[in-house]
């Protein structure tokens, strides 16, 4: 029993006994309580006794004697012999009473609760004759039936919302208290700081869920912090791959460069090209790798303030990409203003989603072709960034997609298997952080367009 009682529906089901219990008793009590006390009122009323005289009126005129006594007072007299009434429309004796009486009780009397009549009474005037048993019988009238209703009633109405309040406050509120804290707690499982245990020490089932709770968050933030060990092991692996490969990556695009000096032009030139695309391709896949996992744990663009000057940037992409333009036979051009030209972003951040616009249109790009970097200074404090270029462009239906990370068009899959378009989502990701925006638009009659718009941030600030 104490373990059924220590459970949530245990704990219900005994308030809701306790309840149902203190209003069938308060309603039972009170209503014998009422019947009671009309019963005593009305049996006060009976002749305790005929005396001699009473009683030889009684007998020469029955009939006539139990007359005469109200219409809520019956009082009628019976053959001690055959229990036959003095008047023939009498009630007949009551049974009960009449069993009770014959069994030595004095003045038996009972109440009615489902009758017009309120009770009875019965009392022996004499051993024999026609007045030998006297019944009375009395009516509740409708006040007195009113009241008693009203009265019952509203003791069941109160002591039911007494018996609510009493299992509210003892049952239902400290639950209601506990369930509360174990919904805070719920909020913030898993989080690295500010989870508040609900501390429960009853040993019942919100008790076992509040301990689960506790477990739970100390496994998700154990394997929370293993995660991110793991990724921090990751970022500082590719980190340090990216910075062991980037020097030996660039004195072999120089190596190759100048065999293309010397390369025989029936073939061995074509070879070293595609040599020194390959690596710069390798170099680029590496530093996007590299930038993909900072971005996915958070990394942010503006942070501390940093910022990057457009026009060096513009300068360093141009000179970067073309060498790589003259080995496929296409001019890599760029344009800036003469005066300094500042912009809020991490400038390594800045100068990859640069990078991987004109390295995506040198490497799609075709012999004679021509790119284009072009940096403007709007009137109203902001730039724009465009990337242009005559190569074959991508269908107006891709347009959409290619900032998605995997997706490449048909068309480019089939002129260069490699890449996975890892690098334009790269960009669109970091110019979305910093606040810029990058459009992609189709030129005509080909080619393609890419156009970051942003704000400037004035001069360099101080240290």
């Amino acid at each position: 029993m104490t373990r059924v009682l220590r459970g949530l529906s245990g704990r219900v089901f005994l308030a809701a006994a306790i309840c149902a219990g203190l209003s069938v008793a308060v309603v039972a009590v009170v209503m014998t309580s009422l019947f009671i006390e009309q019963a005593i009122k009305r049996i006060g009323t009976l002749v305790p006794q005929l005396d001699v005289v009473t009683l030889a009126q009684c007998e020469r005129d029955p009939a006539g004697f139990a007359r005469g006594h109200g219409p809520e007072l019956e009082f009628n007299v019976y053959d001690g012999d055959t229990l036959a009434p003095a008047r023939p429309e009498a009630t007949p004796l009551d049974p009960v009473l009449l069993a009770r009486l014959q069994a030595g009780e004095a003045a038996p009397s009972r109440m009615y609760f489902l009758d017009p009549w309120g009770g009875a009474a019965l009392r022996r005037a004499a051993d024999h004759g026609p007045c030998a048993i006297i019944q009375m019988r009395w009516k509740v009238s409708t006040p007195d039936r009113r009241f008693s209703l009203l009265v019952i009633f509203g003791m069941l109405a109160f002591s039911v919302a007494l018996a609510v309040g009493l299992a509210s406050f003892f049952a239902v509120r400290p639950m209601a208290l506990r369930l509360e804290k174990l919904r805070r707690a719920t909020q913030q499982v898993g989080q690295a700081a500010g989870y508040a245990s609900a501390a429960d020490p009853t040993r019942d089932d919100l008790g076992q869920l509040s301990a689960l709770l506790d477990q739970a968050h100390a496994r998700i933030a154990a394997d929370a912090a293993r995660m991110e060990a793991r990724h921090r092991a990751l970022e500082q692996h590719l980190a340090n791959i990216a910075h062991d490969l980037r020097t030996p990556l660039a004195s072999l695009q120089l190596a190759l460069e100048q065999l293309t000096d010397v390369a025989r032009p029936d073939g061995d030139a074509d070879l070293v090209r595609g040599a020194i695309g390959d690596v710069v391709y390798m170099g680029s896949l590496i530093d996007n790798l590299y930038l993909a996992c900072r971005l996915q744990e958070g990394a942010d663009p503006l942070h501390g303030d940093l910022r990057v000057e457009l026009c060096a940037l513009v300068d360093r992409v141009t000179r970067r990409f073309a060498a790589l333009g003259r080995t496929r036979g296409i001019e890599v051009h760029g344009a800036r203003p003469d005066a300094a030209l500042w912009a809020r972003c991490n400038p390594a951040m800045a100068e990859q989603a640069l990078a991987n616009l004109v390295h995506n249109a040198v490497a799609h790009g075709e012999p004679g072709g021509h790119v284009a970097i072009l940096l403007e200074e709007t009137g109203d404090s902001r730039f724009t960034l465009t990337v242009v270029d005559d190569g074959p462009g991508v269908p107006p239906a891709d347009l959409p997609k290619i900032g998605e990370r995997t997706f490449r068009t048909d068309e480019a899959r089939r002129r260069d298997p490699k890449g996975g378009g890892l690098g334009l989502a790269i960009s669109q990701e970091v110019c979305s952080r910093a606040g810029f925006v990058l459009e992609l638009t189709g030129e005509q009659p080909r080619g393609l367009r890419a156009t970051i718009h942003g704000a400037t941030a004035g001069s360099l600030p101080s240290a």
